[in-house]
């Protein structure tokens, strides 16, 4: 099933300080943050993954030719350097939320890129078309993955974890701080230990965590070779660059993204009413309110409103108000699809449309954040619990994609740390 193998990884000179030189993913960075990670060091990997635009930029000069001409600078001059033998990398990343100590442990190699339609790697959100055609652009140019996408399987015999806590055992190659977290490099060239990975992933189904318009966008230039006289089953374009990840790890975490509503006509009482209908309703103050939303896990709210009023709802009758909604059990049964269609679509007239041009509608990790924003003159904020690992499993496989902003995993993967550049 799925075709994995290793690589000559490219990656920062032990010379170069790696903690200044990685960065989140493009799509997380604010441009304040780029200001600053174009200041933390010269070789920020930020130049090539996501370069700033200049006024004057054109066809021979913008930042997907700045960004080729970076990688092959600091290729040529040593700050960048490929592994010696092919490898695959074992990840480890230590983490803290609210108090509480994780560890996630990813497998860094290639994988074969295929469609979606073969039921082998499998998506679980929508992608826009914006996104892809910068990816892809800058595929073109730099023909490399310069961050690493993010992937799931299962290990429910915990062979592979077995195999991976064996290298861990050893002391790891490379050590860095990433942002919001420590993290271990461990390079694996041993050809028994890699061929055993092969294995032992040849049955698995990858289940896409992040990194949806990465790996569309290199299936797509996949596409474009395939078209070439020269093109060749076996060269590097055919694969791209992923972080594997166990759905029994101890340290998968998915963190809520909470909905903001910015105006409406619907009136707090009225809402109230209306929400009755399918809703238990508690009235409170938000530490309580907050605490007993985490012990329900499933089907209920936290809602603050423009009064400064918090309200801890939860539904009456799941099958009854699910059954009119369209999808697999899997999918209905999702809080960010129940929200959607109970609440903010059927009483506050939030549409599709809005959601996916993102209108009327703002998103937040934080409960600080939604709290302040409500009382700067929005209307609604909506807490929730998250989305668990196994439902993103469930709903992928009976074919369906969640709604936009269903699953945010933390943390995120860093990018820098290792570069596949296609060299075959």
């Amino acid at each position: 099933m799925a075709n994995i193998r290793a690589f000559r990884g490219l990656r920062y000179s032990p010379e170069v300080k790696l903690d200044s030189c990685i960065c989140p993913p493009y799509d997380i960075i604010s441009d304040s943050e780029r200001e600053e990670l174009y200041r933390k060091s010269e070789y920020n990997i930020i130049r090539v993954e996501f370069g700033k635009e200049f006024e004057g930029d054109n066809a021979q000069n913008n930042k997907f030719t700045r960004a080729k001409e970076y990688l092959d600078e600091w290729i040529q001059r040593g700050i960048l350097r490929f592994e010696d033998k092919e490898s695959v990398y074992v990840l480890e990343q230590e983490f803290e939320i609210e108090g509480r100590k994780y560890r996630r442990t990813g497998l860094i190699v290639l994988l074969e890129l295929v469609d979606f339609e073969e039921g082998i790697v499998i998506p679980h959100e929508f992608t826009l078309s914006k996104p892809k055609q910068e990816r892809l652009n800058l595929l073109r140019h730099t023909h490399a993955n310069i961050s690493s996408i993010f992937g799931l399987y299962e290990d429910k015999q915990l062979n592979i974890k077995r195999m991976l806590d064996d290298i861990k055992a050893r002391k790891e190659n490379v050590s860095y701080n990433g942002i919001g977290t420590f993290e271990r490099i461990w390079i694996v060239s041993d050809d028994s230990v890699i061929e055993n990975l092969k294995k032992l992933f040849a049955d698995k189904k990858i289940f896409i965590a992040d990194g949806h318009h990465r790996y569309e966008t290199a299936l797509e230039y996949k596409k474009e070779m395939m078209q070439r006289k020269d093109y060749n089953k076996d060269a590097d374009y055919n694969y791209i660059m992923i972080t594997l990840t166990a759905l029994e790890d101890e340290g998968i975490v998915i963190l809520p993204t909470h909905r903001i509503v910015l105006s409406s006509d619907v009136e707090e009482d009225i809402f109230l009413e209306k929400l009755k209908i399918n809703f238990d309703i508690e009235e409170g103050e938000y530490k309580a309110l907050k605490e007993k939303l985490l012990d329900y896990k499933k089907y209920a709210f936290l809602i603050y409103t423009y009064n400064k009023n918090f309200y801890l709802i939860r539904l009456k009758d799941p099958e009854k108000s699910l059954k009119d909604i369209e999808g697999s059990r899997a999918y209905k049964n999702l809080d960010v699809v129940v929200l959607q269609k109970l609440i903010l679509s059927d009483i506050l007239g939030i549409t599709d449309e809005d959601i996916l041009n993102q209108r009327n509608l703002k998103y937040t990790k934080s409960d600080k954040e939604l709290i302040d924003i409500v009382d700067g003159g929005a209307k609604y904020g909506f807490i929730l619990n998250p989305t668990l690992a196994e439902e993103l499993k469930e709903v992928s496989l009976s074919g369906e994609k969640m709604p936009q902003k269903s699953t945010y995993f933390y943390p995120k993967l860093m990018t820098g740390n290792v570069i596949f550049v296609h060299q075959k």
